[in-house]
């Protein structure tokens, strides 16, 4: 896709009882308020630009394994969404995000498939900048089981005022894209060492590759184009010598080392936006001690950056679990293989 998006983490582990300038959680860690600035958010050209977004909702429900289960739903308030109410209210209101069964998505996500847990909806831009956004989780059955913090990924797309021709499939549209392709695999790397092609630790969940020529990977984009869509393809996890806990096999990375722009993540109770990182799609370690892939759908799988002022860059890598606000996967990995896509961003 060719055109700028934003992308929003909003990490429920960054939030406690005692409300700060990120937000505020219940103490039983089923409702979160993030005060989120949707200026900062959309980035100064998509919020001058355009009053109407699509918006792709990642949400992830996570129950302490061994817990007693419950079918749950998601809803948020704080977002004008529009064409989406709940039990007659106006629009944008308490809206309905997505519903869990949290015996397979909550202790056992093994049979939880990604693609079915993105909502999309149309965002009208909000008048105030600054907006309480809360999400809060809510027991269907009356069996209101433990759960840990959790955490929302979110991906805004701009509308335009006089929009194209819609697919029903956003792949259709990087069809029609040029684009450039490229893999990164630690297999070159040395775990817990350094090497000509960059460092990695014993663990093999944090990793840099040094020197990538960014110039030979856009090739003849390069002088196109000001900003560029980085498309997460795939990630493949080698066996690992030991076993996850159930948590820790939902994972995302963390990458940073190009000059990434509209991204905001609450990461802490005070450090509200981290600009310059981008996340992949949260993936599913399907099973222990085996080897696994994901495959990811657009746009949730984008991230804009800027043309790098140098032609040769660093790119770091971090491996973290989704469930309970991303922290390092603790247990050895393997080798992983990244697969990307770039393409030329569109300036009206």
């Amino acid at each position: 896709m060719d055109i700028e998006v934003s992308k929003l983490w909003l990490n429920g582990s960054a939030l406690s009882t005692t409300q700060t300038q990120a937000g505020v959680r219940s103490a039983n860690l089923r409702e979160y308020t993030f005060f989120v600035n949707m200026r900062v958010v959309l980035g100064e050209t998509l919020f001058s630009k355009y009053d109407a977004f699509k918006c792709f909702i990642n949400a992830y429900n996570y129950a302490n394994s061994g817990a007693s289960q419950s079918i749950t739903t998601l809803y948020q308030n704080g977002l004008n969404l529009v064409n989406a109410s709940y039990q007659g209210n106006v629009p944008g209101y308490n809206t309905a995000i997505n519903i869990y069964n949290q015996i397979t998505q909550g202790v056992n996500p093994v049979n939880y498939f990604i693609p079915q847990n993105t909502r999309e909806f149309v965002l009208i831009k909000p008048n105030d900048q600054l907006i309480p956004l809360t999400f809060s989780i809510v027991s269907d059955d009356g069996v209101a089981s433990t759960i840990i913090s959790q955490m929302w990924l979110l991906t805004f797309t701009p509308i335009p005022a006089t929009p194209e021709k819609i697919y029903r499939n956003p792949l259709n549209r990087l069809i029609r894209n040029e684009q450039a392709n490229f893999t990164l695999s630690t297999q070159i790397l040395t775990a817990g060492s350094t090497n000509q092609y960059g460092t990695m630790n014993a663990n093999r969940n944090q990793f840099t590759f040094t020197n990538v020529d960014m110039r030979r990977i856009i090739g003849t984009l390069w002088d196109k184009y000001n900003k560029f869509n980085l498309v997460w393809n795939s990630i493949g996890l080698a066996q690992t010598a030991t076993s996850l806990s159930t948590v820790q096999r939902a994972m995302f990375f963390q990458l940073s080392g190009l000059q990434f722009i509209n991204t905001v993540a609450v990461k802490s109770a005070t450090a509200y936006s981290t600009q310059g990182l981008a996340w992949s799609p949260v993936f599913f370690f399907n099973a222990t001690v085996t080897a696994d892939a994901g495959v990811f759908d657009s746009p949730g799988n984008m991230i804009t950056f800027r043309k790098p002022e140098s032609e040769r860059v660093d790119l770091s890598f971090e491996l973290l679990t989704a469930s309970g606000g991303g922290t390092y996967i603790n247990p050895a990995m393997n080798q992983t293989t990244i697969t990307f896509s770039v393409i030329g961003v569109k300036e009206e």
